[in-house]
This record gives structure tokens, C-alpha cells and sequence, in this order.
């Protein structure tokens, strides 16, 4: 539902936004792992707010996102074992369901009540594990907002800065930055923006000195992942990109390209790569940036009008952190 947003102050000092971490953490889907790295009876660990989780896919092809510490001794699982789609730590052999609950503690026979691991609410999607923050999500996976037939994608890790996830995104609705940095042409009234209690959607026309016009449809899921759905020299052609925070105050991104499969692999390849280094470029733009911003709204100006709307999104949404105790 759109969200009730007041206007933003324009051209007077604002203030700096809370990081990631210090009132919990964005209730949103974080991609933690790809998909193909965590086969049947494998377990991976992963950093993942201000901690560390497991990830395992038991001999169900079931995947769990759980606390990656035993609750024992604090032993790490991702040293365990997968038995069945149980995990089972190394150190004594406790083992845990995937909802997270021990089920088998070898030197008893009964279960002490409410042992558990934190169970993070986990699906598949774009060759990506994700995870969401919260006990239950508060929307789907993020996904395409068009329906493209005989889609094909690939995915790749693309950055890891020390910023929390939503200032990648802040590029998308700060029209002066896509400007002079990109030199990126952009067509887009403010006003046309969506913002919604947990997604902005609006549509944006780009002219790129290289690629010639290229219309898009652009969705925020949450404030860490981003779908840009149009066509680019011609072709139909989908990114996403999405950022994990971690411990530290970095994130790490990774980029979905997506396109339809018609014509040969060779035309399809070469489409994919396009893409992929169009938006690979922006961040390579963007890096020098942001590993030395210290963000903080100041003098905005009445072309800030998009991003101050953003921001007011951003400060609003809801934060949580029912894993603390679990993960650090």
C-alpha cells in the first residue's frame, strides 16, 4: 500500500542516517550464498549481519539458514555434519532439524526444552540462497515485475564496500549523480515515484552516450535489492542486484542479468554480458566513492527531490534484530 510520506526538507542541513545494525537491521531478503555452491548433504558458513549463519541443503534437497553456533558449547556448525536433513555438530554431536530445533543429543535421551538454533525464513532464487530478517516475511523473494518467456540469467558476486546496503541504492533516484558521473540522460518525474511500505516502483527513460535510449522499469524490494526491467540496444534485458550487509559495516553485492533465450547461444551470451558490464561499469564508477563517504544529508537542493523522498523511505522502514543472541 503507498506509504503517507510528508515532503522532504529541501536545501537545509539534515543529519546522518543510522547505520545498519545500531537499532537492528532492515527486515528485508538478503542473498547469503549462490545456490549451486551448497549441494545436497553440504554445509557452508556465511557472515551475515553482525554475525555468521550456516547454510546446508539436507538428502530432501531442503535448505536451512540457521545460527551458525551450537548451542552447547558454541561450537561452529558449519564443521558438522549433514545426517539426513538434520545438521549435527562436530563437537558432540547435537544435532538440528531445519527449522532449527535439536532433535538428538547423544548422552540423553531427552531433549532439554527449547534448544534451538535461530531459524532465518530461507528460499531459492536466481541461483541465490536468501534469507530474510524476521521471524516471517513481510513480502515475497525479490523477483522481475515482467513476465519475459525462456528467460535465461547468470549471476556473479560484484562488490563488497564498506556501506550499508540501501546507499547503493540511493544511486538509482539520485538523478544528479547518474548524470555527471555516468553521463547517463535520464527522464523521470519525481512525483511519478512509488513508495510503498516495502518496495518503490516508478519508470525511467536513460540515454547512455554508448548504448543509445533505453527504457526501463525500475522496483526496490525492501532497501537492499533492485530489479531494472526494459529493453537495452534492442533487446529485452533484466538486472537485479542485491547487497548483504555484513560484520563491519560492509556490504556484499551480487548481479543478477537476465534476457530472453531466443536466438543462438552465442547472440544470448553476448547479450548477458552486455548487461552485466553496463551495470558492472556503474559500480566500478561508484567504488572510489563510497570507500571513503561519510554520508550525511546536508544542503539538498530541489533536484534532490527524488532521493530526499528515498531517504525519508529508507529512515522509516522497519528494522529488527531477533537473531542477535544466536549469531554473535
Amino acid at each position: 500500500m503507498p506509504m503517507a510520506m510528508t515532503e522532504p526538507p529541501i536545501g537545509r542541513r539534515g543529519g546522518t542516517m543510522p547505520r545498519q545494525g545500531s537499532d537492528g537491521y532492515d527486515q528485508t531478503w538478503y542473498p547469503i550464498v549462490l545456490s549451486r555452491e551448497v549441494g545436497i548433504g553440504q554445509v557452508v558458513a556465511s557472515e551475515f549481519l553482525d554475525g555468521r549463519v550456516i547454510v546446508y541443503r539436507g538428502e530432501s534437497g531442503r535448505v536451512a539458514v540457521l545460527s551458525a553456533y551450537c548451542r552447547h558449547l558454541g561450537a561452529d556448525l558449519s564443521l558438522g555434519t549433514v545426517v539426513g536433513d538434520d545438521i549435527r555438530c562436530a563437537f558432540h554431536h547435537w544435532q538440528y532439524g531445519a527449522d532449527g530445533a535439536c532433535t538428538r543429543i547423544p548422552v540423553t535421551d531427552r531433549v532439554p526444552r527449547g534448544v534451538a538454533l535461530y531459524r532465518f525464513p530461507c528460499a531459492e532464487a536466481w541461483d541465490l540462497l536468501w534469507a530474510f530478517n524476521g521471524p516471517e516475511p513481510l513480502f515475497d523473494v525479490p523477483h522481475f515485475p515482467v513476465a519475459i518467456p525462456d528467460l535465461v540469467f547468470r549471476t556473479v558476486e560484484a562488490c563488497d564496500l564498506p556501506v550499508d546496503p540501501w546507499m547503493l541504492l540511493t544511486n538509482s533516484v539520485d538523478f544528479q549523480h547518474l548524470r555527471v558521473l555516468h553521463g547517463l540522460r535520464i527522464e523521470c518525474d519525481p512525483g511519478t515515484i512509488a513508495f510503498r511500505d516495502h518496495s518503490v516502483e516508478y519508470d525511467v527513460v536513460f540515454e547512455d552516450p554508448n548504448l543509445g535510449v533505453f527504457e526501463q522499469h525500475v522496483k526496490v524490494f525492501g532497501t537492499n535489492t533492485i530489479t531494472l526491467s526494459g529493453r537495452m540496444a534492442g533487446a529485452d534485458l533484466l538486472t537485479l542486484f542485491s547487497g548483504v550487509p555484513l560484520p563491519g559495516g560492509h556490504t556484499r553485492g551480487w548481479v543478477v542479468t537476465a534476457t530472453r533465450g531466443n536466438g543462438d547461444e552465442a547472440e544470448v551470451a553476448a547479450r548477458l554480458a552486455a548487461g552485466e558490464a553496463f551495470f558492472l561499469g556503474l559500480i566500478a564508477e561508484d567504488n572510489p566513492i563510497m570507500q571513503t563517504i561519510r554520508f550525511r544529508e546536508d544542503v539538498l537542493l530541489p533536484a534532490d527531490r527524488a532521493l530526499a523522498r528515498f531517504l525519508a523511505y529508507v529512515r522509516g522502514y522497519p528494522r529488527a534484530h531477533p537473531s542477535a543472541d544466536f549469531i554473535r
